[in-house]
């Protein structure tokens, strides 16, 4: 406290900018509240701001599209659970290029081996390699196809 009583009695003759600059004299560079760090935390609040506002503005041009809200889902390529549907466990809208997709893809009430665990038995293995294989071509074709979702969310 002492110290900063000092500092200020020091610079009231001074500007503005001179008495940034002997702060961060003071200071250091690597203090908190440097006026470099300040202006780096304010520049990153800034960045973020803006970020989130194209992120809103993205989301609202994508919830414009009638296919989402059929759907249910938050977004493109945003596959989604669909516990109520008779034959079918998730849903997903696809968009390539101009051309948009509803995909509905996996079998439900089946467990599936899911993403790969440590400890994982031989049998899950086994199943994951054999849906691999026998879709190999349809999980090929890319985004567009169920068998590259079932892939990509369930195996």
């Amino acid at each position: 406290m002492i110290k900063f009583k000092a500092f200020m009695e020091a610079n009231k003759s001074r500007t503005d900018s001179q008495k940034t600059a002997a702060a961060d004299a003071m200071l250091g560079k690597d203090h908190p509240y440097s006026s470099t760090n300040i202006a780096r935390r304010q520049w990153a609040k800034t960045q973020a701001r803006v970020q989130a506002y194209k992120k809103r503005i993205q989301q609202a041009n994508e919830e414009k599209h009638p296919a989402l809200k059929r759907a249910g889902v938050s977004g493109f390529s945003k596959p989604k659970r669909t516990p109520g549907h008779p034959t079918k466990s998730h849903i997903v809208v696809v968009k390539d290029g101009d051309k948009v997709k509803t995909i509905r893809f996996g079998q439900q009430g089946v467990s599936t081996a899911g993403a790969p665990k440590k400890g994982e038995s031989d049998k899950q293995k086994a199943r994951r390699k054999s849906f691999k294989a026998r879709h190999a071509k349809n999980i090929a074709k890319g985004k567009t196809s169920a068998a590259y979702w079932a892939d990509k969310e369930k195996w």
